[in-house]
Formats: C-alpha cells, structure tokens, sequence
C-alpha cells in the first residue's frame, strides 16, 4: 500500500483536508500495539514466528518487518537477532517517557530552573492529595523513608538519592496516574540535577549537615501534616519547602541547562 494522500470530496474541493492512508505496516503494528497495551501481549512474550505473522495478517514478509521496526522504535518489543533471535515484548513503563522526555528537553536547551520551577508546581498540590486521599498508607511509608534518611545523613551521595526517592514517593502516594507518568518522565532529570549540585558542593560540611537536618525536620513536618489529613497545610508547608530548597540546590548547579548533565 502505498503512502498516499487522498482528498476528501465533501463541501468546497479546495478547502478538503488531504488525509494520509496508513501504511500497512502501520495497521499491523497497531494491531500489536493494540494487543500489547490491553495485556494480551505481556512483558517477555515472544512475538510469533514471522512466517505465522504473515499468514495471519495476510501480508508480506518486509510489511510485517516494518511493523516490528516501528514497535522497537517505540520500546514496545525488542529484537535479537540470529538464529535464536526474535521480537519480544517489553510492555509500556516510564523509562520509555523518561527518555523521550530526557532528549526532548535537552534538544530544547531547558535550564535546571525551568525544571525545579516545574516541581516547585506540581510537589505541593501533590502533597494535598496525600493528605486528603491517602494519609493511612501514606504516613508509615515516608515515615520510614526518613528514618533512613536520618541514618545515612553524613553520606551526602546516599542522602541525595534518598531525599529524590522521598519526593518521588510523595507523588506516587498522591494516585494520580497522569501526574505521576510527568513525575517518572522528570525523575532522571532531577536526579542528575541533585547529583550535579552534590559534586559541585563546595559548602562548609558542617553548615551542609545542617542544612540537611533543616530538610529532614521539613520532612517530618509534611507527614505530620498528612497524617493529620490537613491538605491545605501540606500543600502551603510543601510549597515553602520547595522554594526553599530550591535556593540551596540552584545556588550549587547555577545557570546550566538540562542538556549539559544527560548523556
């Protein structure tokens, strides 16, 4: 099948939209796709053979080819090839946006400030939905997450991808599924950006433990404030907190853009 524009003929024939014709590789894929994300396929399946695709889609061999091409492109199988090779399934996750994401920002040239500006929106209505849907599962799960904190504080490495691992459950206890797909996408990001600002720490250790307790105590303060089911106060404390923390962390990193920290 060819890729072909058609117009179509209603009304005035110069004002039509010209509408694409799919590929038929692209009807096949789609049909997998399809399959896929309905759960028919799961994580490691293995496609069936190639001359079985043929036969069930009734097309030919270098179609069902460019059908799997467009299915690895969108991290949905993986190929290996040789004589034991084949396409196997890798169902949807949040590494496949957090890299699509990861290179769409950097091709854009996004600062760290423009990226912590973003959580600095999003962090604190997340913590009142902590607190107004979630506080009994929430509180014993972040309660933990700072006890270990609190354990590794003069580790600045450990504590930094602690302290990224308790914002990150904060979002995830908040059960919006469509915030927490843009926290995931983000996730690599920032943990970069807090690491970046970690090597280039070239404040006094004692003045940065005391920093670090300053945020635990923060912390603390939040669950408190879930665990009371107070929503307004932990969005407001949450808020404050970011904008805080914000200083710190950017005052390390200064002015570089995203596309300076991935590879």
């Amino acid at each position: 099948m060819s890729n072909a524009f058609v117009a179509i003929p209603v009304g005035n024939r110069s004002n039509a939209a010209a509408v694409r014709v799919p590929k038929t590789a692209e009807l096949v894929a789609k049909q997998i796709r399809n399959a896929i994300i309905r759960g028919e396929l799961v994580d490691g399946d293995t496609l069936p053979a190639e001359s079985h695709l043929i036969a069930e889609f009734e097309v030919s061999r270098p179609t069902i080819r460019e059908a799997v091409r467009i299915l690895e492109s969108e991290g949905l199988v993986t190929v290996a090839r040789g004589a034991r090779g084949g396409a196997r399934v890798s169902s949807p996750n949040y590494v496949m946006i957090e890299r699509a994401a990861g290179i769409t920002l950097q091709a854009t040239g996004v600062t760290i400030g423009d990226l912590y500006e973003m959580r600095t929106l999003i962090e604190p209505p997340a913590a009142r939905l902590v607190a107004e849907r979630n506080s009994e599962k929430a509180v014993p799960i972040l309660r933990a997450m700072i006890e270990g904190e609190m354990s590794h504080i003069k580790d600045r490495f450990a504590i930094t991808s602690m302290i990224a691992e308790f914002h990150r459950a904060m979002i995830d206890l908040a059960g919006n599924k469509t915030l927490i797909m843009f926290s995931h996408a983000l996730s690599g990001l920032v943990n970069e950006h807090l690491n970046l600002a970690q090597r280039r720490n070239s404040v006094d250790p004692e003045i940065s433990l005391k920093q670090l307790r300053f945020g635990l105590k923060s912390h603390t303060k939040l669950v408190d404030l879930i665990e009371a089911k107070d929503g307004a106060g932990a969005e407001e404390h949450w808020k404050a907190h970011m904008v805080a923390a914000g200083k710190v962390w950017l005052a390390q990193v200064g002015p570089n853009s995203v596309v300076d920290l991935i590879d």
